[in-house]
Parts: structure tokens; sequence; C-alpha cells
């Protein structure tokens, strides 16, 4: 099968090229930048690579000359803080770029797996969020994200598009280093620090392999078909309760310091996961388990 990974050179693309690269054609649409950074992992892999943005309009056109049987976005501007200081950008490339690729899956009649967030959802009303749950988002990104599974839903109602919609938690793993959880890994193990920016807030950790599989299984498995699902593991704890096993599994003298809650972060959520664990091959690495491998992929990159 022919799968086309746009924003494929980050966390989750890399991850899911490790494990899927012998079974699928993979192609990379990604940013130069991107396509830069990870130039070595690449060409180690052998993956074909196309250099572009999503909020360009002719990428209906490049990715015509693919032709893949499905499309993967994994492109976005993520982290809060960037996208509440650039709404702009946050909209040109979360939403204009929604558009461009569900478009273009549209005209070519692949199918479209769009990588969301339980950031749509904001603040968790009920005791869990359901996938039926009205959407509040607090943030830009979280905006954004909403707009986009709308723009999804338009070409499905106009044009039949299939679709699978995965709304993930805050996700952690070997590979990642740019945000949230990642980042107080990353400082723990290299710096021997970890900085907590409010530290009562209640999230949902879910580690990156078993957010790959879910996707993989996406893409054959007809009960994903124009579906939406909430993506997360068991694990929802506050991050002060998160860095405390972090550096309990470290066993090592790790300074904290603590600063204040960012604007408009989400302060507690939690998913209902009844609908995701009702599909086959559906896993979930327990906390501890997640980063125990994460911190040995840090210690050998060290």
């Amino acid at each position: 099968m022919k799968i086309l990974l746009v924003g494929g050179a980050g966390f989750i693309g890399k991850r899911f090229i490790r494990k899927y690269s012998e079974i699928h054609k993979i192609i990379v649409y990604a940013p130069k930048e991107d396509i830069l950074k990870t130039k070595k992992f690449l060409e180690d892999y052998k993956i074909d690579v196309i250099e572009g943005i999503i909020e360009n309009s002719n990428l209906l056109e490049e990715i015509k000359t693919i032709n893949p049987d499905v499309v993967i976005q994994l492109a976005a501007l993520t982290g809060l803080v960037k996208c509440h200081n650039d709404p702009q950008n946050a909209f040109k490339i979360n939403v204009f770029g929604a558009f461009n690729v569900a478009n273009a899956c549209s005209e070519l009649n692949c199918k479209l797996i769009f990588i969301s967030s339980r950031e749509v959802y904001g603040e968790t009303i009920n005791e869990k969020a359901t996938e039926e749950d009205p959407l509040l988002p607090n943030n830009i990104y979280g905006i954004t994200k909403m707009i986009g599974e709308n723009i999804i839903k338009f070409f499905n109602q106009k044009q039949n598009l299939d679709f699978t919609i995965l709304r993930l938690t805050n996700v952690y793993g070997p590979e990642g280093d740019q945000y949230g959880a990642q980042v107080i890994i990353k400082k723990a193990i290299t710096e021997k620090k970890i900085q907590i920016l409010g530290g009562t807030q209640r999230l949902n950790y879910v580690f990156v392999d078993d957010v790959v599989e879910i996707i993989h299984n996406c893409i054959g498995n007809q009960n994903f078909k124009k579906e939406i699902f909430n993506v997360g593991s068991k694990d929802t704890l506050s991050i002060k309760e998160f860095v405390e096993i972090v550096i309990k599994l470290l066993d090592e003298d790790i300074k904290i310091e603590y600063r204040p809650m960012r604007e408009t972060e989400t302060t507690n959520f939690e998913p209902n996961l009844d609908k995701i664990m009702r599909l086959k091959g559906t896993k979930m690495t327990s906390l501890e388990e997640g980063l125990r491998k994460t911190i040995q992929w840090y210690d050998k990159e060290k």
C-alpha cells in the first residue's frame, strides 16, 4: 500500500516509518527545514521525500503525482504557546492546510487519517470526555483543530470523503523532545532539572508507539471508516505526579523549578476510551513501561 505521511518528518512520523517502512511504500511530504533535520534518518529508511507546505494551494497537484492509497495528516502548528503567539500562522497551517489536504483526498478518492487533539474539548465537562461531547476549545490550537475536523466532515458530506479522526491526548516516547512531557523527560536526563509550569493540571498521557499502531489499524480496519476516536491511555494524573514518576525511574537527584501555568492551558482532561478499546489491536502501554522505554532511548542518544 502507498501511504503519504503529510508532516512525516516529525515525532510520530518517524516512529511510523521505523515500524512500517518495510510493509508499505511510504512517502513523506514535509517542509524543507524538517527534511534537512531528518535527512540521514529518511535516507537510512530509503523514504521518498517531497518538499512542501500544506498551506500551499498547489498541494492537490503535488499529491496527484504520488496518487496515494492513504494520506495521514500529521502536519500542524502545535504547542499552545506557539499558536497563541502566532494565531495567523496557526490558522494558515491548521485550517487552510487541513482544507487543502481534505480537498486533495476527496479529488483522489483516497482515505484521510487526520490527527486531531484532545484540545478540541477544552476542559472535561463530565467525568470523562466522550467523542459525542460538545467541543469547547479554550485555546487557539484547539480552535484550529476543531475547524480542521469540521472541514473533513464537510468533504465527507459533499464528496463522500473516507476519513478517520484521532483525538490524541499528550503523546510521549522516544524521539520526541519538543513539548510538554517530552521536554520534562529530556531535561531530567540531560540537564538533571525539570521546570514545571503550574503542576496541578490533570492530563492524560499516551505512548507514541501505541498511537502509531492505532494509526496503522485505521488503514485496513473497516470499523475505522468515517469515525472519530479518542486516543489515550488509562494514565490520567497531574503534571506534578508525572514528574515524580520520571524522577523515581531515573533514581537521580533532579532539581525541580516551579513556574506559573501558561495562559489558556487546559487544567483537567480525561478521555473516555470505550470506543477505541472495542477495536481489535488497540494497545495501552502503562505509563511506567512507556517511560522506561523513553528513558532508555534518551540514554542511548546522550
